[in-house]
């Protein structure tokens, strides 16, 4: 990742010597009592660095996670001319470079939505309701969720629909796009199916996909929810992945009642997971023999 933005500061008034600080950590947040951001010109310079920044941190994180699956699919088994003692320092470096890599992006994530904080709180203390706060609260709403960062995007969601909406309309197809997030988020993340209904018939929502989402949690059809997931939108995929586990769990539960063994196959379908990476963190006794899942066996009379 890029060294971060560094510029010096010295609070109005002061003596002592200017200090180093990230650019992203120059103003504080309006509610504490910072007014800077409220001028209209250094919001839209603030955004310019939170844009600039996360830009650069997404593509940062790519690379990582490139490299670790390059990493995880190398094997020294067949590597002649290596001892194995080299192989376990070579994993071991790499596994601390990873380790210190994962602790830079979360820093860096950390400081970036704590800027979009302010961003927020910007916008909404100096009442600004024009093209560019709606061009901010899409850009942090959209970033949140990918990060799935609730703390963020759900009140972003709240004030763009609510307020922002009503003040300076957004047009059908962005107004249609979020609030399809904010149902999903009532569906998924906060599991409050009827509200979700209720904000959809109220609204006048209509989406195809989204509603065949509300009606395979309603009745439990992982088959169906697993289906329109793949067709998802990364948006939404990242909404959905808050229901992920409760539906896994109650496939598992169907599966477990219902049957004495399983094909390796079905259940994967079943569970949208690979059996290897489901059954070492599940307190299952199931067994795998061959391609057959065992889930229980009849005690002989």
């Amino acid at each position: 990742m890029a060294a971060p933005d560094i510029v010096k500061y010295r609070p109005l008034g002061s003596r002592l010597k200017a200090v180093q600080v990230d650019r992203l950590d120059s103003v504080g947040l309006p509610s504490k009592g910072d007014r800077r951001l409220l001028d209209h010109q250094i919001q839209e310079q603030y955004y310019a660095n939170i844009l600039d920044r996360y830009t650069t941190y997404n593509r940062s994180t790519t690379t990582n996670s490139n490299i670790e699956e390059a990493f995880a699919s190398l094997s020294l088994d067949g590597v002649q001319s290596v001892g194995d003692g080299r192989k376990d320092s070579v994993q071991k470096q790499s596994s601390t470079w990873f380790t210190q890599a994962s602790n830079r992006d979360s820093e860096e994530l950390a400081r970036i939505l704590m800027a979009m904080r302010r961003m927020r709180e910007a916008i909404v203390a100096s009442k600004r309701s024009d093209d560019f706060a709606i061009k901010v609260y899409i850009f942090i709403i959209r970033a949140t969720i990918s990060e799935k960062h609730m703390e963020s995007y759900h009140p972003a969601l709240l004030h763009l629909l609510n307020k922002l909406h009503a003040t300076k309309p957004l047009t059908e197809a962005e107004h249609h796009e979020f609030l399809g997030y904010y149902v999903l988020d009532l569906a998924c993340r906060q599991n409050d199916l009827m509200a979700a209904y209720r904000v959809r018939y109220h609204q006048r929502y209509a989406d195809e996909k989204i509603d065949a989402i509300l009606r395979a949690l309603m009745h439990g059809n992982w088959c169906v929810y697993w289906d329109i997931r793949k067709q998802a939108d990364v948006y939404q995929q990242r909404l959905m992945s808050w229901a992920d586990d409760s539906v896994r769990k109650h496939a598992i539960g169907c599966v477990g009642k219902s049957y004495i063994s399983m094909d390796k196959q079905g259940l994967e379908k079943a569970i949208n997971r690979r059996w290897e990476d489901f059954v070492g963190r599940s307190d299952l006794s199931w067994q795998l023999e061959e391609d057959v899942i065992t889930i229980r066996r009849i005690k002989a009379k």
